[in-house]
């Protein structure tokens, strides 16, 4: 494959990847200003009553009996990090290339 290809792929899964991630926060509500009741509703709260991490996303709600529910879809962590994979992939592989092409031209 040639190497303009794979920088493009690398740039368009690495943008997907970053679309991906600011869906999740959108659809999370993580930064959302509301009180917690309204959205973390179903059971009394426990300590700390929302659990939140930024990679890999993470938003979720804590009840007292040590049970929670993840705010942040479960398909947005799998394609973050396939997206992430395949980016690295095609920067890698683009680096390996011009290195193959300048040594085989000496």
């Amino acid at each position: 494959m040639r190497t303009i290809h794979l920088v493009s792929t690398g740039i368009v899964s690495l943008a997907a990847a970053g679309a991906t991630y600011v869906h999740g926060v959108w659809v999370s509500s993580a930064l959302v200003l509301r009180p917690l009741s309204e959205f973390c509703h179903a059971k009394p709260l426990g300590e700390p009553p929302v659990v939140q991490a930024w990679f890999p996303l993470t938003y979720q709600c804590r009840w007292s009996d040590g049970t929670g529910t993840d705010l942040v879809p479960a398909y947005v962590n799998p394609f973050l990090f396939v997206f992430l994979a395949v980016s690295a992939a095609c920067l890698l592989l683009s680096v390996r290339n011009v290195i193959r092409d300048r040594t085989s031209h000496n």
